[in-house]
């Protein structure tokens, strides 16, 4: 089992009323599975994967990913494990723009502290998967889009990671590059990975292995 998610509860408080955003939410996600949620803006969604990632910790319950439980009170353990076990795709790409493409893929590797000829060897070939090895040495800010969330995909396989985290990965990309970045989602489950994203994309929930969608702080399994 690559992801177990226990009874997750997460709250905030609000204008001093304290809001539970995520109210026992249970998951499991297998090798070779991919995910899909979908709900309303600011329904918990992002919250959930950021949980997952050890960006944000939970109020309640527990995180499992290879079976072991995500430890949340020390960050420099939290972030070890994201760098090590977990790849997240971002919305808004979150690249450093004055920075080469293959510097940005790198940079999880730098952290954690392992850039030899054989990460830079696979950081290349990764590269050359989703054909923009030409770009390796441009400026991350010059690239189209579709190009940038290509470069983000790199960069959160470059360490090998089990586990896929995707929010929103295509909510500023045209049609036709959607469909590139999710045959890209595609493949990474065909290797292996457990792939979890979040998405308002019909075509995706289609062809997902599981479908849920999130209403008041929890998930409702729909496939």
């Amino acid at each position: 089992m690559i992801l177990r998610v226990e009874q997750i509860v997460k709250e905030y408080r609000i204008a001093g009323v304290k809001r539970r955003v995520l109210d026992g939410i249970d998951m499991l996600l297998t090798a070779g599975q991919i995910c899909s949620i979908t709900g309303t803006s600011g329904c918990g969604k992002t919250t959930f994967l950021n949980v997952i990632a050890g960006i944000a910790s939970p109020d309640g319950g527990s995180v499992y990913i290879n079976d072991r439980r995500m430890i949340y009170v020390l960050d420099f353990l939290s972030s070890r494990r994201r760098n090590r076990e977990i790849g997240f795709i971002f919305q808004t790409f979150r690249l450093l723009n004055d920075e080469s493409v293959i510097s940005n893929v790198l940079l999880p590797a730098r952290i954690r502290g392992r850039v030899n000829s054989e990460i830079r060897e696979r950081a290349d070939e990764i590269l050359e998967r989703l054909k923009i090895y030409k770009y390796r040495k441009t400026r991350a800010a010059v690239l189209s889009g579709g190009q940038k969330q290509r470069v983000a995909i790199a960069r959160a396989l470059v360490n090998h990671p089990a586990l896929i985290l995707a929010d929103e990965p295509t909510a500023n990309l045209d049609r036709k590059t959607s469909r590139e970045i999710f045959d890209i989602l595609l493949g990474l489950k065909e290797e292996g990975k457990a792939v979890l994203l979040v998405t308002h994309d019909q075509f995706m929930h289609d062809e997902s292995d599981l479908l849920y969608i999130m209403e008041n702080g929890r998930l409702r399994c729909l496939v």
